[in-house]
């Protein structure tokens, strides 16, 4: 028992987190990981890493059974702690390391997941899923084959200090539904059904989806792909439906001006400079380039803090300067998810768009970022109003919320991309869902 004690200590002293957003989520999960970063704790990038889960956001009843789902994956002892509300997250860490200290809990703690998802099993049959379909839990409960080596087969090395296995590993996630007919085997991971690959050759298919419970993922998207080998045959796009309308974070100041309340330029662009260093950060994670990652989330924290243009411009300009000059960066993401600026005008993209102009690929998305950084950066400080029109400039209406442009291109964008690409594809347009509040994809894309 002594002995047992000891080691539960030990496992509690520095535990592997994984760390997931779900809608509504963005404040908590940013306040999180300011608290990961100051206690040192290391992120994980599957459940089989983790000591503790973290669930950033409003999970209500939908999301439990593809907690539980992703909760059978996490070795004992282990912890769960449901986020929400940013100012009592360091509460919440001591909390939960004092509870895996001490043996940690069980599966009961998903009430409920004794029913391993089978309402959700219905939910995408073939092209039955529109507006009303449920997708969520179901017959993929293994989750870990989603993240070896982002990168289409690029291996790591060069520039980079500590991102020797270009992916991470990440996992796909429990948030699964998806029933294409097959037989199941033992577990719920279906068999694999039969198609013709680009040659016309009969290979072998699987149905894998992607999301909505992953690390770095956009909160509250599902990609349901068809896999022959690791590339991509089909994709399809649908949200998680909230049980409640959430307002996205990196719109609030716009929000602010249209409901008739002032706000100071430097604001909107404080918020826009920390959105564009989030997705950034976020990408670099994906790609397997923790250091400069750490760097883009640092400087993000700093700015949201109400750190002043001056405070953060000497990392943020040697950050950009080490990312532009990084080949091994450049040669991960070239090519990917090439987006031609008449699609991209079509589907009225704003940053993506610019990117477009040029080579159109991943790796001008990026790149895209850097500029618009070192564009606004200089604005963080201006102090006059943030005129009303430039809320309407954002778009940000629940009709025409800024996330539609990409759930219309991520499909085509994903089809014939390998596995491990289609995450950096995915990570590179950064779509923000919660604008959609509760409606599903195929009510705002057109299918």
């Amino acid at each position: 028992m002594e002995l047992t004690r000891a080691l539960l200590r030990f496992a509690a002293g520095r535990p592997h987190v994984l760390l997931l957003e779900v809608p509504g989520g963005t404040a908590t999960r940013l306040a999180a990981e300011v608290e990961l970063r100051r206690r040192g704790w290391p992120a994980a990038v599957s459940p089989a890493e983790a000591d503790m889960v973290l669930l950033a956001g409003a999970g209500g009843a939908r999301l439990t059974p593809m907690m539980g789902l992703l909760w059978r994956q996490v070795p004992k002892p282990r912890v769960f702690a449901h986020l929400d509300d940013a100012a009592t997250v360091p509460q919440m860490f001591d909390e939960a390391r004092r509870r895996l200290a001490t043996g940690g809990e069980t599966w009961e703690v998903f009430a409920g997941e004794e029913q391993d998802g089978d309402e959700f099993r219905e939910g995408h049959h073939g092209d039955e899923h529109g507006g009303d379909s449920d997708h969520g839990d179901g017959d993929h409960e293994d989750t870990s084959a989603g993240g070896g080596d982002h990168g289409s087969g690029h291996e790591g090395g060069g520039e980079q200090s500590g991102g020797d296995d270009h992916g991470g590993g990440h996992d796909h996630g429990g948030g699964h539904g998806h029933d294409h007919g097959g037989m199941e085997m033992p577990g719920g991971l279906s068999m694999a059904g039969r198609g013709p690959d680009r040659d016309g050759l009969q290979l072998d298919q699987l149905h894998v989806p992607l999301g909505p419970l992953l690390p770095d993922w956009p909160a509250g998207l599902v990609v349901y792909t068809t896999l022959q080998g690791d590339v991509v045959q089909q994709a399809e796009v649908d949200v998680l439906r909230a049980e409640s309308v959430h307002e996205g974070f990196w719109d609030e100041p716009w929000r602010r001006v249209g409901s008739g309340q002032e706000v100071a330029r430097g604001e909107g662009a404080r918020r826009r400079v920390a959105g564009y260093l989030d997705s950034l950060a976020g990408f670099l994670r994906v790609a397997g380039w923790p250091d400069p990652a750490v760097g883009a989330a640092r400087s993000r924290d700093e700015l949201l803090a109400g750190a002043r243009a001056e405070q953060v411009t000497p990392r943020l300009r040697r950050l950009v300067r080490r990312l532009r000059r990084a080949r091994t960066l450049r040669w991960l993401t070239d090519g990917l998810g090439v987006l031609s600026s008449a699609r991209a005008e079509s589907a009225g993209f704003e940053t993506v768009l610019r990117a477009s102009r040029g080579d159109g690929d991943v790796t001008a998305r990026w790149q895209t970022w850097l500029t618009e950084i070192e564009r606004i950066l200089p604005q963080v400080d201006d102090t006059t109003a943030l005129p009303a029109e430039n809320a309407l400039l954002r778009g940000e209406s629940s009709e025409d919320p800024r996330s539609l442009p990409a759930l219309a291109v991520l499909p085509e964008l994903l089809e014939g991309a390998e596995l491990a690409a289609a995450r950096l594809i995915v990570a590179s347009l950064a779509p923000d869902v919660t604008a959609l509040g509760g409606r599903a994809a195929t009510e705002v894309v057109g299918d």
